[in-house]
């Protein structure tokens, strides 16, 4: 059967047919299909297969079929370990191994692709990582994944909102055994060189980070005080306050459950921090070096200066009391007459 445009459509001046121009006038199916057959044609060429296994589908391009098999393997052993604390529910999840620079930054375009292993995109219940053959050597495929996991289950069972970023962040990599001994070691540096996080500032670090040390020091703090709060609070109780973001604020969850603010667990964090960085100075093996002389000075210098402003402070108590203040005369009616101590007045010369 033949189709015959209709004259009164495609018919010229002099009484002709034209053909329809593509794109213009050809039937909006004929666009869908191209459209269609071009974007099989760039997943063909991107991601050559996949793999299916409990709640986990994982697109790969075809020289990881290897890396897919284990990727399977260890986010399926994740589920299983964190169930109690964090249960996936019934939801599927998909997985994408990046094969190249390129695919892995189009798919993550917030950040530049050197900076980061992968990205969990928790709304979409996907992750992106970047395969073992463009990572840099000695690179912790495992341990990315087990962290890009925890992201979609912390989305599943809180209010990410409320839940703090660093915290977010912090437990990702606790969970995943990320940084064992790397966090300590950077916190310590951090703090003899200044450059600990105030915490009103900590989650811009990580939503804006300026540059490669800004936010390698955001991850090593935020771990380092996720440790501190687990061993502060207990298992139980850190799980509650986790747990309670899902209809409560952080705040209110830190109150409820663990008895006390942000603002006091940071002040506590805080005051840890000097042997948060002895065991950092340990574990590096400069126990002795010229950063821990460096670190004896400055607590001598800093206990020294306090004990100086505390001084000051009771100096300036007592001055207080002694300060003539005119609310109390105007409050007593004998309070103008003065006072005979007993003493005779000396009149100066030129005084009446």
């Amino acid at each position: 059967m033949s189709w015959t445009p209709s004259p009164s459509r495609f018919a010229n001046k002099t009484g002709y047919a034209t053909a329809p121009a593509m794109g213009y006038d050809a039937p909006m199916c004929y666009r869908f299909i191209i459209a269609a057959v071009l974007l099989v044609c760039l997943m063909s060429l991107s991601f050559a297969d996949t793999l299916a296994g409990g709640l986990f589908t994982i697109t790969y391009d075809a020289k990881d079929a290897q890396n897919a098999s284990r990727a399977l393997a260890v986010l399926e052993a994740a589920v299983r370990e964190f169930g109690d604390c964090l249960p996936a529910g019934d939801g599927s999840i998909e997985v994408v191994i990046a094969g190249t620079l390129r695919s892995f930054g189009q798919q993550t375009h917030h950040f530049a692709a050197g900076m980061v292993s992968g990205i969990a995109r928790s709304a979409q219940s996907r992750i992106i990582v970047k395969s073992p053959r463009i990572r840099e050597a000695g690179g912790d495929f495992q341990g990315t994944l087990r962290h890009e996991l925890v992201h979609i289950l912390l989305y599943r069972n809180t209010d990410v909102d409320r839940l703090p970023k660093w915290l977010n962040e912090g437990i990702a990599m606790s969970l995943a055994n990320e940084y064992h001994w790397a966090s300590p070691i950077r916190v310590a540096r951090m703090f003899l060189s200044g450059r600990v996080i105030a915490y009103a500032q900590l989650d811009r670090a990580f939503m804006a980070p300026g540059g490669e040390m800004e936010f390698g020091d955001a991850y090593a703090q935020a771990l380092s005080m996720t440790r501190h709060m687990r061993n502060e609070l207990g298992e139980d109780t850190f799980w509650k306050v986790v747990l309670g973001t899902k209809d409560l604020g952080f705040l209110e969850a830190m109150r409820q459950y663990a008895g006390m603010t942000p603002a006091a667990f940071w002040d506590g964090y805080a005051r840890s921090l000097w042997w948060i960085a002895l065991i950092g100075g340990c574990a590096s093996g400069s126990f002795l070096g010229p950063a821990w002389i460096i670190l004896v000075v400055a607590y001598i210098r800093r206990r020294g200066k306090n004990r100086k402003i505390l001084k000051q402070w009771a100096v300036e108590e007592a001055l207080d009391d002694e300060t003539f203040h005119w609310e109390d005369v105007m409050d007593d009616p004998e309070g103008w007459k003065r006072e005979d101590d007993g003493e005779e007045e000396v009149w100066t010369h030129g005084s009446r």
